[in-house]
């Protein structure tokens, strides 16, 4: 059984606050879905919770597929993001293993979307998450549900010593 954690914010794709106190921050990832510097990339802002992860974004006409709407693969790509994130508060990096999405309505460009995801079950370094985007007017754009794995403790210790940052200079 897990322990509970106390409520509160950990921090957002850009910075995270780890049990320890130390700070990761990742300024300089290209990932197309969050990487703040991509040229070409949505670059998602996540802001994360206790098996949490929310974001708010309005994709641009580069974004379309067929017909003047939303690609679905660009839907798919938001709630994948956001349902990865999740597990941050349990100092899990993890990646997609498994994924199902429904598509409940289409979105024209300019309109901003809301997405959020929740960690629903969580075995050794395995997170079952579900995920849901909603649209400017409350509608449900799509849902989904995935499998994600934890990233083994070798990795995930390169990956802390990759974005960890010292506390008072803002960097090592």
């Amino acid at each position: 059984m897990e322990k509970q954690r106390s409520a509160r914010s950990i921090g957002n794709s850009r910075e995270i606050i780890g049990d320890d106190g130390r700070r990761y921050a990742f300024a300089d990832h290209n990932c197309f879905a969050c990487g703040p510097s991509n040229p070409i990339g949505m670059r998602l802002h996540i802001e994360l919770g206790e098996g949490t992860a929310r974001a708010a974004w309005t994709a641009g006409a580069d974004f379309v597929g067929w017909s003047d709407k939303l690609h679905g693969g660009i839907i798919a790509t938001l709630l994948d993001e956001v349902m990865a994130w999740a597990p941050s508060s349990y100092d899990s990096w993890a990646v997609t293993a498994e994924m199902t999405v429904r598509y409940r309505s289409p979105v024209a460009p300019g309109e901003e979307l809301v997405t959020e995801s929740r960690v629903v079950e969580r075995r050794r370094r395995i997170y079952r998450v579900r995920g849901v985007v909603h649209g400017a007017d409350g509608r449900v754009v799509a849902e989904g549900s995935g499998r994600y794995l934890g990233a083994s403790p070798s990795v995930k210790a390169d990956l802390k010593e990759k974005y960890g940052m010292t506390m008072g200079t803002g960097g090592e």
